[in-house]
């Protein structure tokens, strides 16, 4: 397998960490293999990921303030973790002793990159846990890593996106398909917004426009319970779903969300103040903490889960 993938890729000249993972299932063994081959060949990463933007705004953002508060808990933690870690060097063998403080250290890696593959959909913290798991695995590479170069937060950044995405991939095997049409259906919308065309979006979901269409009469028309009850459209449902594929389902970080959160918590190389942040992204001071809570609200938001599905037509949101 792992043959064919490199093959595919250096002919392409180009990968995406994305279609690697949802059209293959390879063992940590083999993405290691496969993850020494782009960094020897300095392959370049192409992510497909869908900028979702601000297509969900919620009028009570106050919501999901206990999953919110939760997850900014989380990430002070860290943000205090990564002060203590600062001075702690690079250590060339790994061993039971030092081997949790290994995991500290590389943590923040698995932070930032669930930030930037968080999807609506999926949990954040869930994605974390995935991610955490992903940098464990790494460091269990590390000695050969340090063989090849010193480079190793490569290694452990894309073993942390590995995890992610096959937790989102089997996720997605397991929920209803009136639940993922739902995130289709949002992203249609997204994608008329940005003026594209329903034959653009159909060709590059790889669906009919019919079942687009029907998906948006699927939504726009019909009582959720009814559609619950209506067999003949969740078999249609179904169909779409069948053919729906992880990379389109929208992120819910738009760039600035991404950048003020790494830089606010220490997800990259420092911690950064909020003058630091206003001057690095162009924008104004009394803006940072205000977007950076709405990027923690923007977090929190689980489009799957069912209290989510069960409250829409009860909650105030609007899809831009």
């Amino acid at each position: 397998m792992i043959e064919r993938i490199v093959e595919d890729v250096r002919k392409k000249g180009s990968f995406s960490f994305e279609k690697i993972i949802e059209n293959n299932n390879l063992s940590d063994d083999e993405f290691f293999e496969f993850l020494k081959f782009v960094y020897q060949d300095n392959i370049p990463e192409v992510r497909t990921s869908v900028d979702g933007k601000d297509f969900i705004v919620l009028e009570d953002e106050n919501y999901y303030v206990e999953e919110k508060e939760t997850i900014k808990a989380y990430l002070e933690n860290v943000k205090e973790k990564n002060e203590e870690m600062a001075e702690i060097n690079e250590k060339t063998i790994i061993t039971d002793e030092n081997r949790t403080e290994m995991v500290e250290k590389y943590l923040k890696i698995a932070v930032r990159e669930s930030l930037l593959y968080s999807k609506y959909g999926f949990s954040f913290l869930d994605m974390v846990q995935e991610a955490t798991l992903g940098v464990i695995t790494a460091l269990n590479y590390y000695e050969k890593i340090l063989l090849m170069t010193e480079e190793m937060e490569f290694f452990i950044k894309n073993f942390a996106v590995k995890y992610i995405l096959e937790f989102q991939k089997d996720l997605l095997k397991d929920i209803k398909a009136s639940e993922l049409s739902y995130i289709l259906y949002l992203k249609v919308k997204v994608d008329k917004e940005l003026g594209h065309t329903v034959d653009e979006i159909s060709k590059r979901m790889n669906v009919t426009k019919e079942y687009i269409e029907k998906l948006e009469k699927l939504f726009d028309d019909v009582e959720l319970d009814e559609m619950l009850e209506s067999g003949q459209i969740l078999e249609k449902a179904n169909k779409i779903t069948q053919m729906y594929i992880l990379e389109n389902i929208p992120k819910k970080l738009s760039y600035i969300d991404e950048r003020i959160l790494v830089m606010s918590y220490g997800l990259d190389d420092k911690i950064y103040s909020e003058n630091e942040i206003a001057k690095s992204l162009n924008i104004a001071k009394h803006n940072v903490n205000i977007l950076k809570e709405k990027a923690l609200n923007k977090l929190s938001i689980d489009l799957l889960k069912n209290e989510f599905m069960k409250n829409s037509e009860e909650t105030d949101y609007t899809v831009n």
